[in-house]
């Protein structure tokens, strides 16, 4: 349903707050969309807010070719779609939100799997530096916005919204490491969309990177 940028923001975050604990972390299907999808594109919106500007948003939960839609109203009038993609929730993140919610504890570096027997998640705590996974996620959102731009089902003006949440994560340096780790796997190329945006979802912070 489309709404105001404010309408829409608080209405994610009601549905979130929702959420147990388990389905937080576990992610199930409609969780995952909620929290890697449609809170980044909540975010965004209220971002485009200005005085002088309406902005209205909608967020689509039938996994059709856009997920989001974008309306902005005033001294400045235009519209687009967008797409999202999460980086850096991948298999270990997901073996590390299962302990934690199993065992109320896991390790946030060093070697984790899955016996394919038992079942049981086995994880040894590892140290590491403290810059090494955001050099990860750098890989990481390269590869999202490569496997993006081969799609050429876009329609011209959508805006690529490229997600994460990483918590140390913050300020000018961690940023500068960031994209020396994209440009290190290859760059950011924007193909066919009109913008591409990173935001981390545990700060808030969003950044055009083209």
């Amino acid at each position: 349903m489309r709404a105001s940028s404010y309408d829409y923001a608080r209405e994610i975050e009601g549905r979130i707050e929702a959420l147990s604990n388990e389905d937080y972390l576990r992610r199930p299907r409609d969780a995952k969309r909620l929290i890697e999808e449609l809170y980044p594109l909540s975010r965004f919106a209220l971002a485009m807010k200005q005085p002088g500007l309406r902005v209205d948003v909608e967020g689509f939960e039938n996994s059709g070719r856009p997920d989001g839609h974008i309306w902005i109203t005033g001294y400045v009038e235009k519209d687009f779609e967008v797409q999202i993609t999460y980086a850096g929730y991948e298999g270990n993140d997901a073996l590390r939100s299962r302990l934690l919610v199993q065992d109320g504890f896991a390790p946030g570096a060093g070697p984790i799997s899955k016996d394919k027997k038992t079942g049981e998640i086995i994880a040894t705590m590892e140290a590491e530096d403290i810059d090494s996974q955001i050099k990860k996620l750098g890989v990481s959102i390269y590869n999202r916005i490569r496997m993006k731009t081969t799609n050429d089902t876009y329609i011209p003006g959508t805006v690529l919204l490229v997600a994460f949440d990483e918590v140390t994560l913050r300020g000018r340096g961690c940023w500068s490491i960031l994209y020396s780790a994209i440009d290190a796997s290859g760059g950011v190329d924007k193909g066919r969309f009109a913008q591409v945006f990173l935001f981390n979802c545990c700060s808030n912070e969003l950044q055009q990177a083209a």
